[in-house]
């Protein structure tokens, strides 16, 4: 008799767990599809193993299929295993395969703003294909956008430094390092493309216009952190800028890229250029 109850609630508890677990599944089969289907991706490695010597052609079947993956913005944890596929599985198959890089580092950092997992990526693409200046370009791009002109302007100088690149990539590189706010290292690097013989005649155009502004924002910048420190030293401010070269605030005063000085409101202080932009404002 006692035999039997227990055996009777095994029973019980077996088939109760048989439910349990069915509706488990069930729920698993209704539920969206989620990243479930890239936790079972195998290793890069084998799959080229696994390609008897046709690992491109793979790589194509897997980016596609990629791609179609993350075309539903539906999918749940969409974004866990990016850079396991575009960083590693698909460069293991054909490292030189540029186009998943780029758009893997794209899903990253403008659908899941994951900035450094796509310079990962891109870094790894640049890595496996040094002649690919587009790349650079890209992370530079991306650092840009994230407002982090100084990165910026070093993925730029390193992708225009690549034969074949592009000038206008200088001109890019150039651009950020004057939006990062240093004034001499911009003015350094504008130079040199206006020096520079290989630069064609709108680099040059456009490098001489940069210098001339970026001296004149300079000078100015200079000119009122002088003008500040007459300021502490004597209650007042200066009443002429040449006050600043008396007192020995300054050995000497800067001309414009015209060779005019330039002009200073004492009521304001004000200090602007000779072409009479205001270039500072205390």
């Amino acid at each position: 008799m006692r035999r039997g109850l227990i055996a009777a609630g095994l029973v019980v508890a077996l088939g109760a767990g048989a439910h349990v677990a069915r509706a488990r599944l069930d729920a698993l089969a209704a539920a969206p599809p989620s990243g479930r289907p890239l936790l079972y991706l195998p290793n890069g490695r084998y799959l080229k193993a696994a390609s008897l010597g046709h690992a491109p052609l793979v790589a194509d079947f897997v980016y596609l299929w990629a791609i179609q993956f993350y075309s539903d913005y539906e999918r749940r944890d969409r974004f866990r295993y990016v850079e396991h596929l575009f960083g590693r599985v698909i460069p293991e198959l054909d490292p030189r395969y540029v186009d998943p890089y780029w758009i893997g580092a794209l899903i990253l950092t403008v659908e899941a703003r994951d900035l450094e997992g796509g310079l990962r990526i891109l870094e790894t693409g640049f890595r496996n294909n040094p002649r690919q200046w587009v790349l650079l370009y890209l992370a530079g791009w991306e650092c840009s956008t994230a407002g982090q002109p100084a990165r910026a302007a070093e993925y730029f100088g390193r992708a225009a430094a690549i034969p074949g690149a592009p000038a206008q990539l200088r001109r890019l590189q150039a651009g950020m390092v004057a939006k990062s706010g240093d004034l001499e290292e911009a003015l350094h690097t504008w130079r040199a493309l206006l020096d520079d013989p290989a630069s064609d005649p709108t680099t040059r155009g456009i490098a001489d216009r940069q210098v001339r502004d970026l001296t004149v924002k300079r000078d100015v910048q200079s000119l009122e952190q002088a003008v500040a420190r007459f300021r502490e030293r004597a209650g007042r401010p200066p009443r002429t800028l040449e006050e600043l070269v008396a007192r020995g605030v300054v050995s000497r005063l800067p001309l414009d890229p015209d060779g005019l000085p330039y002009a200073y409101d004492p009521a304001r202080g004000v200090v602007s250029s000779s072409a009479g932009r205001i270039l500072g404002d205390r």
